[in-house]
């Protein structure tokens, strides 16, 4: 029931999920008065994040361990992920195969994901199962057993996932190599998924030695949304998770910045590649190195390649020379941000000849971006999906991984003011700077074309 969040940074048909959800939960902010957020912490340090949605008899639980692929050290890339399979596997108290049967027995639909930042375990159950969950969560926080049988096969299986997932798609293994560039000498430069060679190698102590150092109430975070309050969860959480050990808070640089300032340019023909793709990537700040220069960028990242008929696709789809054309921007980890531009060429269309389009596109884009035209786009933001507290899974998801990050709960409420906040001087103080920053453009060609373009 496991699942990877890889995360990749160059791949041109990426999710937006987090983007939408970004777009979903500033609209509601507008409305704030029907969310209802609360928070308490244990003496051992668990964080409580609490948000009332009676409209349905149901509650969503996201534990979030303030740990990932970022945290790993050199030569054991992957092992966040293994972890996240072996907590699957059995404790002292509900042995291996029954948590998953306990919890489809009782209507729970799990499930668990790995990224740079974080490892979260969520699930979506009937609001008379949440203290089962949350029982069956703190049991695993505290008496995970890691077995040689348990941990060789799922050392197995991760390994088969990284074979399947990457190595066997040239696509997937290109994003790879041009993240190790753009984040070169950064916590995220290594996979999520770890590489086949470094998966080998781990020991069953390694793992336990990560749960351990992890894997403690005060290096996580707990959110429910749905029937229920705060007042209500008190006595279950501390029931559950008030008596485990608070742990040693992790030793570790939880932030961190590209300094590199270069101009990188990577091209290669692959087989089994049918169509051109290309991304040209800027680093940018991130909320934590920047806050208003970053909410300048990711307004006008929605205007120029991302919010309905935007800019890249009227104005370089429209060439004839482009299938398709977005942009996008992550600005909420640890590390610094990305701006990436990502299009898919026509099959006739030169690879140089659609770079150049590329550059000139986002510069016409960029000076045609007017005070007029940013404060339609501000409200297109925060008209988006204003009812996202009828989905408890997306408040969850959002607010959590805010607050993990670590947001303060005045900051997670006052997300709309931000972006009412930005000022046309704002974004082109933003653009400007980016225009000075690393970039990375990476062509990825049919075997049969030749490299072209720099």
């Amino acid at each position: 029931m496991n699942c990877l969040d890889i995360n990749f940074m160059f791949m041109m048909n990426k999710t937006k999920y987090l983007i939408v959800l970004l777009f979903v939960f500033v609209a509601s902010l507008t409305h704030a008065q029907t969310i209802d957020l609360n928070s308490f912490t244990l003496d051992n340090g668990l964080e409580v994040l609490v948000a009332e949605n009676h409209k349905a008899p149901i509650a969503k639980a996201m534990l979030f361990y303030k740990v990932g692929a970022a945290d790993e050290a050199a030569g054991k890339s992957g092992l966040a992920h293994l972890l996240e399979h072996l907590m699957f596997r059995g404790t002292a108290n509900v042995s291996a195969g029954k948590f998953n049967e306990i919890m489809l027995q009782n209507g729970v639909e799990f499930n668990a994901y790995t990224s740079r930042d974080l490892t979260v375990y969520h699930a979506l159950c009937d609001v008379s199962r949440l203290e089962l969950v949350l029982a069956l969560e703190a049991d695993r926080m505290q008496n995970l057993q890691i077995d040689d049988k348990a941990f060789e096969s799922e050392q197995k299986i991760v390994y088969q996932e990284r074979q399947q997932r990457v190595e066997n798609k040239p696509k997937t293994r290109f994003a790879e190599d041009m993240n190790r560039i753009f984040w070169a000498n950064t916590p995220y430069e290594h996979p999520v998924s770890g590489t086949l060679e470094e998966i080998r190698t781990f020991t069953k102590e390694d793992a336990v030695k990560f749960y351990e150092r992890y894997y403690t109430p005060s290096n996580a975070l707990l959110v429910i949304v749905g029937d229920v309050s705060a007042e209500e969860m008190k006595p279950i959480v501390r029931k559950y998770f008030g008596d485990i050990d608070k742990g040693l808070p992790p030793e570790r640089d939880f932030y961190f910045s590209v300094q590199d300032k270069g101009t990188y340019f990577a091209s290669k023909a692959m087989p089994d590649i049918e169509k051109t793709d290309i991304s040209v990537s800027y680093v940018v700040p991130s909320v934590h190195e920047n806050k208003r220069l970053a909410y300048a960028l990711y307004v006008f990242s929605s205007y120029f390649g991302e919010n309905g008929m935007h800019y890249l696709k009227k104005h370089l789809v429209n060439t004839q020379k482009v299938i398709s054309a977005s942009s996008s921007l992550s600005f909420l980890g640890r590390g610094s941000g990305e701006f990436e531009i990502s299009v898919l060429p026509n099959e006739n269309a030169q690879t140089e000849e659609v770079l150049l389009l590329i550059n000139q596109t986002f510069e016409d884009g960029s000076l045609s971006f007017t005070p007029e035209l940013l404060e339609k786009e501000k409200q297109k933001i925060l008209s988006w999906f204003v009812y996202i507290e009828d989905d408890p899974s997306d408040l969850a998801s959002f607010i959590g991984q805010l607050r993990a990050m670590g947001w303060s709960l005045d900051e997670i409420k006052n997300y709309a003011s931000n972006i009412k906040d930005v000022r046309i001087e704002d974004v082109r103080e933003a653009l400007r700077q980016m225009m000075t920053n690393k970039k990375m453009t990476a062509v990825l060609l049919p075997e049969k074309e030749e490299s072209e373009g720099k």
